[in-house]
């Protein structure tokens, strides 16, 4: 029986062909089912030969088991774990890119599909960096590196023991920052100002005051009834959008 620690397998054709392709980290093993191998695996089969990884073929029943029954698609990667940035580099990274950086701080998020959604929608919308909490946060699972569908291995995941310090850093920096609440302006009256970081706050409770306190604005997406409001990962994905497209 095949063993492996959770925090070192990705699964699915994403995020595997992702792995091989950044080589911001080792991918140690590949694992295929017996089956007959679609495209999309053939050519991760193929990228992983020319990385000499390892490849091993297993019955559907293990590759389930390791997934933890989740849909892997017929492919596992065993990996090095993902490695984060401390701020202090992080921002070293900013100043070197210049004004326009946009940032992603997240304030309680537990969900990992949410937290997953978010990250692919701020690796397609040109944010470069990621703040999470060490604690209260749903950290970075087997799950979240699915739904994010390969954004782990190009965003820069940078771990803070307190968001509320990361961010009074980020402001000495020249950062903007911008939390999203339905109470806040509408975004449609926006002119941000870069570089910029959003935060995005729990699913249930929103953002938290001492959170609030720090921002420079707290910005809405207006919206129609019909239902009370939307998930974090939707909202998320609409204001990244508003920021980046502005930026523009």
């Amino acid at each position: 029986m095949e063993h492996i620690d959770k925090d070192e397998v990705l699964f699915g054709a994403h995020p595997v062909r992702e792995a091989l392709k950044s080589r911001k980290r080792a991918v140690l093993q590949l694992y295929i089912t017996g089956r007959r191998a679609s495209r999309q695996i053939e050519d991760i089969i193929r990228l992983a030969k020319t990385r000499n990884v390892k490849i091993k073929s297993i019955d559907d029943k293990t590759m389930d088991r390791m997934a933890g029954h989740a849909n892997h698609q017929g492919v596992i990667a065993r990996v090095e774990p993902l490695k984060t940035m401390r701020l202090s580099s992080a921002i070293y990274d900013a100043r070197e890119a210049g004004k326009k950086e946009l940032w992603l701080a997240v304030d309680e998020i537990t969900d990992p599909q949410n937290l997953g959604s978010m990250l692919r929608s701020a690796a397609c919308l040109g944010f470069t960096a990621v703040l999470l909490p060490r604690h209260r946060s749903a950290g970075i699972t087997p799950v979240v590196h699915k739904v994010a569908s390969g954004a782990l291995e190009t965003l820069k995941i940078v771990e803070v023991q307190n968001l509320t310090s990361a961010l009074l850093d980020l402001k000495e920096e020249g950062f903007w920052v911008y939390g999203a609440d339905m109470a806040g302006k509408s975004i449609n009256t926006m002119d941000y100002a870069y570089p910029a970081v959003l935060i995005i706050g729990n699913e249930g409770a929103g953002l938290r005051e001492k959170t609030k306190e720090h921002c420079d604005q707290i910005i809405s997406i207006p919206q129609e009834g019909g239902v009370s409001s939307l998930n974090a990962a939707a909202a998320a994905a609409i204001i990244m959008y508003d920021i980046y497209n502005k930026r523009k």
